[in-house]
């Protein structure tokens, strides 16, 4: 390997090591005490690779929920993973397959208030964050110079 490009990796690692680029989730927690399971006949397939698209201008509110596999009663079905602004004080708990001795029990990703915030969220939803008009998707934030 040429000097220059032992170089350019070395300062490549450094950049992402020293606070690069990085990819921001959504704030998760453990299923909620009232979540309910589905019983399911067989486990989902591996999860599908995405890309990631986050929205320029969104002045960093935006966080990356990944996409899972739901079931629709008969089958499972890809549901895409997409950019959200999370509601202050919910967490999000991620799908969890439950195995027990005769029943295979899927429960479902879901958005609740955290418990150790007081006073708790009225509601926890979804919401996408969309790209300002005139502004393209972007995989992660550009660096700062």
């Amino acid at each position: 390997m040429s000097s220059v490009r032992l170089a350019s990796a070395g300062f490549a690692f450094l950049a992402v090591a020293c606070g690069g680029p990085r990819l921001v989730t959504v704030p998760t927690g453990a299923q909620p005490a009232q979540a309910v399971p589905i019983k399911v006949d067989y486990p989902p397939p591996p999860a599908k690779v995405e890309e990631i698209a986050i929205a320029r201008g969104s002045g960093g509110r935006c966080v990356w929920r990944d996409g899972h596999w739901d079931w629709t009663g008969g089958r499972w079905e890809w549901q895409d993973g997409r950019a959200v602004l999370p509601a202050k004080g919910c967490l999000y708990a991620e799908p969890k397959l439950l195995w027990t001795a005769d029943s295979l029990s899927f429960y479902r990703p879901a958005w609740y208030p955290d418990p150790t915030v007081s006073p708790a969220p009225k509601t926890c939803i979804e919401v996408a964050c969309l790209p300002k008009a005139g502004s393209a998707p972007a995989e992660a934030p550009a660096p700062s110079p």
